[in-house]
């Protein structure tokens, strides 16, 4: 298991990691594209950071073998935002490149989680994951 400079303990992607990072970048590459062309022809329209595009290639790089990689986007309020499905409920997490992770999972009519917290903030970022982990078993 690697740890990340915020004390996370991470397992390495379930392929090879070249190829995983191939993938990871190929996805913000679209995201980018999107953006540009969005910025091109809109006048009120938040661009992306690129430390947003770095968080989030570094978080999914690091990210448990046993979370599957979420549907990714660009949020039009300048973030990148990850997705992922697990059975009946849904779980977000919305990256800026200001150091910070909105987060929520919704999973049963009366259970969710939500919340910021700083990117290196291990205790609130690995409850979440955690909890992530347990809705895909």
């Amino acid at each position: 298991m690697a740890t990340l400079q915020n004390g996370l303990d991470f397992a390495p992607p379930p392929m090879d990691k070249v190829l995983f990072r191939k993938h990871i970048q190929r996805e913000l590459d679209e995201i980018r594209k999107e953006v540009e062309e969005t910025c091109a022809v809109g006048e009120d329209v938040y661009r992306v950071p690129e430390s947003a595009y770095e968080e989030t290639f570094s978080f999914l790089e690091q990210m448990s073998r046993d979370i599957p990689m979420p549907d990714m986007m660009w949020l039009e309020d300048g973030g990148i935002g990850l997705e992922w499905r697990p059975g009946n409920g849904i779980a977000t997490m919305s990256l800026y490149g200001d150091g910070l992770v909105v987060y929520g999972a919704f999973y049963s009519k009366n259970r969710e989680i939500s919340g910021v917290c700083p990117v290196a903030d291990a205790a609130f970022l690995q409850g979440f994951l955690t909890t992530l982990t347990r809705l895909f078993q």
